[in-house]
């Protein structure tokens, strides 16, 4: 992937005013030789709009530029006789977020552009209330995949935060963990190690060394390290949370059981099957010595301790588990059906899994009762059982046979259209490919995977049914003749719950 880079001398840094204590922190820092100190990049915002995964900020009408600041060139500039006010960029600003909102990704972004058209004809080029819209719109571009102009435009607004308020900001921490998320969508680890790690030290030297907020950037680490095969360092900063929590709480306090079960889901990932099973334990036993056996928070652990054992190939042990995370509901006065419906669900998808659709049919009935008792869950259920969900039978082909072994640039996108149905028992029926191109290279994969395939059924007044005409698209990759005009973005997926963190104005 080639990266649009600025210019990489070392600028001299201009500082405010910090007090003492932070300034013998940075000085130890560029003394260690660690990444706070950072090469001067060029303004590169006019080739692409930015914006990045961060809280939306508000801009500060009051800002003006600096006469000593060169101007920066504005990408599709506003018409002259159009006359911008703070009441438009307001405007604009809010209908990005509502689109945002809505999901209408697309549309969001050329909202946010919108935005930083309009606020640096209104405040100029230079200014210190563009940053905020530039990293707005890198949050789009990220989470749209356009991870060049995302790049670019948080280095814009990180270029821009450092003239007017020196290298210790604390407002770059928020665009550069934007940047590594980037960087790690686009496989350039090293390059995010560096970004997130002077968020980290810009986080510590503002809020302290065992600060919640810093989490977030420690799982960008995480990512980053995951990506580079560095298990141990990986490990470290998950770790690191736990204890964290432990020192800010008590070892033995139920407050320390939510960074637990993150934990244990790390080290389930990672493989660290023993060290997983171990912290589901420790966690229950801390709520069943302070909440009691009946406490229901225990569900959250057991379904986790569930999944473990089924990813280790032990059926008969996780429907245990699930079984008793029901049970721990059903002993309490007031059971929490949402947390039963839950450990229900996880079970029927457990017996789907090992194709017992009788029993599985049974959980699944349970848990739609349970959603059905309260208007607040019935969102819930339609998540649940509003469309099939696919839960077994193995990776869909992305690979045509010709395509293995070969370079990536010997490769061109294809894609292939199936029309299915899903019967009341979770089994794929009258799969047909519509249309695929180019086609007949992974026809018969497609269609032996959803053979194979299990599903958890729709649900319709309490029972399963018949889900006919429904369409998927699976884009693969193939040998062609000509070089493939993939984008230099890479097919990165779009993450569900951290999209980056929006800025508002006026912060």
């Amino acid at each position: 992937m080639q990266w649009l880079k600025s210019g990489s001398q070392c600028s001299t840094v201009r500082l405010v005013h910090v007090g003492h204590a932070k300034l013998l922190i940075l000085i130890a820092a560029l003394f260690s030789g660690g990444p706070l100190a950072i090469a001067e990049t060029q303004d590169t915002s006019a080739t692409a709009g930015v914006m990045e995964t961060t809280d939306v900020e508000q801009v500060d009408t009051a800002s003006a530029a600096k006469p000593e600041d060169p101007p920066i060139p504005m990408e599709a500039p506003v018409p002259a006789d159009t006359e911008v006010t703070a009441a438009a960029i307001d405007a604009a600003y809010n209908r990005f977020l509502r689109l945002r909102e809505e999901d209408r990704d697309a549309e969001a972004t050329a909202a946010a552009q919108q935005v930083v058209q309009l606020a640096r004809a209104y405040y100029g080029a230079g200014t210190i209330a563009i940053a905020t819209p530039l990293i707005n719109l890198a949050v789009m571009q990220s989470h749209n995949g356009d991870l060049v102009a995302a790049e670019q435009n948080y280095r814009a607004a990180i270029s821009i935060i450092e003239r007017w308020e020196g290298m210790l900001s604390a407002r770059l921490i928020n665009p550069l963990s934007g940047l590594g998320h980037t960087y790690n969508r686009a496989g350039m680890y090293e390059e995010a190690v560096e970004s997130f790690n002077r968020a980290l030290r810009l986080n510590n030297i503002e809020l302290g060394f065992t600060n919640l907020e810093q989490f977030g950037i420690q799982d960008g680490l995480t990512e980053s390290y995951v990506g580079m095969r560095e298990f141990e360092d990986a490990n470290f900063y998950q770790e690191t949370q736990l204890e964290i929590y432990q020192r800010k709480y008590g070892r033995e306090s139920p407050e320390v059981v939510p960074a637990m079960y993150k934990l244990a889901e790390w080290y389930n990932r990672s493989g660290n099957f023993e060290q997983s099973a171990l912290t589901y334990r420790s966690a229950d036993r801390i709520l069943r010595q302070a909440q009691g056996e009946a406490s229901q928070d225990r569900t959250d652990g057991l379904i986790g301790l569930a999944r473990l054992y089924e990813q280790q190939g032990n059926s008969p042990a996780a429907a245990s588990a699930l079984r008793k995370a029901v049970k721990v509901v059903d002993s309490n006065p007031e059971p929490d059906r949402l947390r039963r419906a839950r450990a229900l669900v996880a079970l029927g998808d457990l017996y789907t899994r090992d194709s017992r659709p009788g029993s599985a049919r049974e959980q699944y009935v349970a848990a739609w009762e349970d959603l059905s008792s309260d208007a607040d869950y019935l969102e819930t259920r339609d998540k649940y059982f509003g469309l099939p969900v696919r839960l077994a039978g193995g990776p869909f082909p992305s690979l045509a046979t010709n395509a293995r072994g070969k370079p990536e640039a010997a490769l061109r996108d294809g894609y292939a259209e199936i029309r299915y149905t899903i019967d009341a028992e979770g089994q794929a029926q009258n799969i047909a490919v519509i249309e695929s191109e180019p086609p007949g290279l992974i026809d018969d994969s497609l269609l032996l995977t959803y053979q194979r395939s299990s599903y958890r059924p729709r649900f319709a007044d309490g029972a399963p049914v018949v889900t006919e005409n429904l369409l998927s698209r699976h884009e693969f990759k193939y040998a062609g003749t000509t070089p493939s005009s993939q984008s230099d973005q890479g097919e990165l997926a779009r993450p569900e719950t951290n999209r980056g963190r929006l800025e508002r104005p006026d912060n």
